[in-house]
């Protein structure tokens, strides 16, 4: 039996396995083809308020820094500080079918179809034949404009988040540039600020949009394949059943 102990590697050894490691000629994609744009969620943006898990210091879902009032990732778990800087790629108004009270995540549908399908239309509280409801709710596709490589994630706005997006809506297809033409609404930087908010006896936080700037050379060259991309993009909408933000505690409803 051999005895003693193997004799260590010289420092050039060690070297030469730190700049060969993850740097071989020989590595390829191979067995991850179908990882795509269309296989991978997007992540939701949020703000987080009172009743979030991710402040709770007991809870499972506890992030460790995160304060109300804080932006939050649901995917990468990452906090964002007020204003949060994005450029929107793309709008869409859906309608989330979901369970009675809340319960479970259903499908989603565009209004045309919402319309069809549902046999109650009270202002704000649809409902269809199985007493599900139907939640209008906006939804934009961003890029964080300090991290574009990040990728796209989405803001969604329901309640009376839709009077704000509505404002928002308009802010972004008016916008007239310095050469006197009108911007795209994806040319536009825009700071998302997180705002306390008070009515009756509910307290939330809120966003409010302001201009920031016109996208540079390297944002607009960037943006253009994601842009391209998103008719691929699936949005994970089950991503929403987590939260415990509902129009019963809080009035208004920012990224859930």
């Amino acid at each position: 039996m051999a005895t003693g102990k193997a004799s260590k590697a010289s420092a050039e050894e060690i070297k030469k396995a730190e700049e060969d490691f993850l740097n071989s000629g020989t590595d390829t994609m191979e067995g991850f083809e179908d990882i795509n744009s269309s296989t991978m969620a997007i992540p939701f943006i949020r703000i987080l308020q009172d009743l979030s898990p991710q402040v709770k210091k007991k809870d499972p879902g506890y992030v460790e820094g995160a304060e109300v009032g804080d932006w939050y990732n649901t995917v990468t778990k990452d906090l964002y500080d007020s204003p949060l800087k994005v450029i929107v790629l793309k709008f869409e108004r859906v309608y989330i079918e979901w369970r009675p009270d809340r319960g479970g995540f259903v499908s989603y549908h565009t209004p045309e179809n919402a319309e069809r399908i549902a046999i109650d239309k009270t202002f704000g509280k649809w409902k269809t034949v199985e007493g599900n409801d139907l939640q209008e709710t906006y939804v934009y596709f961003l890029l964080l404009a300090d991290d574009i490589s990040s990728g796209v994630v989405i803001l969604s706005c329901t309640s009376t988040a839709i009077k704000t997006s509505k404002e928002w809506n308009r802010l972004m297809t008016t916008h007239v540039m310095d050469n006197g033409e009108r911007a795209m609404p994806y040319y536009i930087v825009w700071d998302l600020y997180s705002e306390y908010r008070t009515k009756d006896q509910y307290s939330w936080y809120g966003f409010t949009p302001k201009f920031n700037a016109i996208v540079t050379k390297e944002q607009y060259l960037a943006l253009k394949p994601e842009r391209k991309a998103l008719p691929d993009r699936r949005v994970d909408y089950a991503q929403l059943e987590g939260s415990v933000h509902t129009e019963e505690t809080i009035e208004e409803d920012t990224a859930f």
